[in-house]
């Protein structure tokens, strides 16, 4: 998005956190108890300016400062709170998904990498062999599908593909990734996927095509 050169680097769960000491990465936020510092992903580490900046969005605005003349402004001038709301909005909405998502995604996952999960889960009072053991899982699919709905009324009158219009922005990274997590997690071929993408008259698959030129990993 903004024709920076980049290497993506993969990093196992179980590593971010040596990962992001050893290049100065800060943390970005707590852990359940509300005390020991939480390392995430994504990070950036900018050989150019020797900048390491963790966190979505504060990486989102440190390009833009960094790379101002260089493609799409990811959070323009003034909407930096309206952003921050949405990709909080969405994060609720879709928050639904997540025991789909653990049970989809940890089969591809190694086993220090399930065992670390286990411990997160865990430490949230979740267990991860049981997370549908107190909800019907039907019921909990359809509030998640209901999110589509509540996020596609977010469009209407919009003059483009993205959320602001012709050009995306870091709102559209976010709903881009949590999209691209849902097919990685149930596969392109699966019922699941095929639910969401028919959702709404076909928007969301559309809405990935839009995006896809600007998802390349290298």
């Amino acid at each position: 998005m903004k024709n920076v050169p980049y290497q993506t680097v993969f990093v196992e769960l179980p590593d971010i956190e040596p990962l992001a000491k050893r290049i100065g990465a800060a943390p970005t936020g707590t852990r359940s108890d509300g005390v020991t510092p939480l390392y995430t992903v994504p990070i950036i580490q900018d050989h150019a300016t020797g900048a390491v900046v963790s966190e979505s969005a504060a990486i989102a605005a440190y390009l833009d400062k960094a790379y101002p003349s260089s493609g799409a402004t990811l959070i323009p001038t003034g909407t930096k709170s309206l952003q921050l709301a949405f990709r909080d909005a969405v994060s609720a909405h879709f928050s639904a998904f997540r025991g789909f998502m653990i049970q989809g995604i940890s089969p591809n996952m190694n086993d220090r990498t399930v065992a670390l999960l286990k411990t997160r889960l865990s430490e949230q009072g979740i267990d991860y062999d049981a997370v549908f053991a107190s909800e019907d899982k039907e019921k909990v699919w359809e509030k998640g599908m209901a999110g589509f709905s509540k996020i596609d009324e977010w469009f209407e009158g919009n003059e483009g593909p993205f959320v602001m219009g012709s050009e995306p922005c870091f709102s559209d990274a976010v709903l881009g990734a949590f999209l691209r997590y849902c097919r990685a997690a149930f596969g392109k071929d699966s019922k699941e996927w095929r639910n969401i993408v028919s959702q709404n008259g076909g928007k969301w698959v559309r809405y990935l095509e839009n995006f896809a030129p600007y998802e390349t990993i290298l």
